[in-house]
């Protein structure tokens, strides 16, 4: 069972102080990149959350690559980039917070110490470090009182294996209800030829109740597309600036049809 953690308002805003890196696009700020999972950092006071340090370098705890390539994605287009920076095990912000998934209490049946029964006033205060900084954030751009971003587009990583199944997919754009800006997007990355690009695949957002682009794009009528990249396509400088050229090329590409 996990142990409580107690904290002074100021230390909770420390915290959340660091939950958040953005990037500001100087020729394209109206497209604006997010990374949810590019993060593998735990606040200190949870002690890496009962885990040894190795965990954190597997993607149960973070997207491996994501940050990387969305950084340099965001580089290309002269995008406006939004970098969560703590691990999904602390606080999974691509999850309503009513997921049993947003804090995992196990990893593939490996528990986690801190996770295990915590209380409602800890998930709280979890929201409050991990999510609401980049709720604020996302907020400001989109729909603030004079919002820079006109669409957003999320990018994430996966396994080249699962549950011992392999996955064949290299570039996934997974998108539900509005169309507007993934459509485009898939044909802009397939035209090039240099990577394989399905729709849906290897997740489904049609089929899938994820929080990020509910709320920052379908609630809002943003454009909006996830993305998803085989992580061994991205595990060198090189390869994720390969990858990234043909991400940014297609951005720009589906903005354009759009008039963005």
């Amino acid at each position: 069972m996990s142990q409580p953690v107690t904290l002074s308002e100021a230390e909770i805003a420390s915290y959340a102080s660091d939950a958040v890196s953005v990037l500001e696009g100087a020729r394209r700020p109206d497209i604006v990149v997010l990374c949810e999972h590019g993060g593998s950092q735990v606040p200190a006071a949870w002690r890496g959350l009962g885990l040894h340090d190795a965990f954190f370098e597997t993607h149960y705890a973070h997207d491996i690559g994501s940050r990387e390539l969305t950084v340099a994605v965001a580089d290309r287009l002269g995008a406006t980039a939004v970098l969560a920076n703590y691990s999904r095990l602390f606080l999974d912000y691509n999850r309503k917070a009513t997921d049993p998934s947003c804090i995992r209490p196990d990893m593939g049946g490996i528990p986690v110490p801190a996770n295990v029964h915590i209380s409602d006033e800890e998930r709280c205060r979890r929201e409050r470090i991990a999510r609401s900084p980049v709720e604020r954030v996302l907020e400001d751009l989109l729909e603030g009182e004079r919002p820079i971003g006109k669409l957003i587009v999320s990018i994430h990583s996966f396994s080249p294996v699962w549950e011992a199944v392999y996955r064949s997919c290299q570039i996934g754009v997974m998108w539900k209800c509005d169309g507007r800006l993934a459509l485009p997007l898939i044909q802009a990355m397939d035209v090039q030829r240099r990577f394989t690009v399905e729709e849906n695949q290897p997740y489904s957002f049609a089929d899938s109740d994820w929080f990020t682009l509910d709320r920052h794009g379908l609630s809002i009528a943003v454009p909006n597309a996830y993305i998803e990249v085989r992580n061994d396509l991205i595990h060198d400088s090189s390869a994720v600036s390969e990858m990234a050229e043909v991400i940014a090329v297609g951005i720009e590409k589906a903005a354009t049809s759009l008039g963005r």
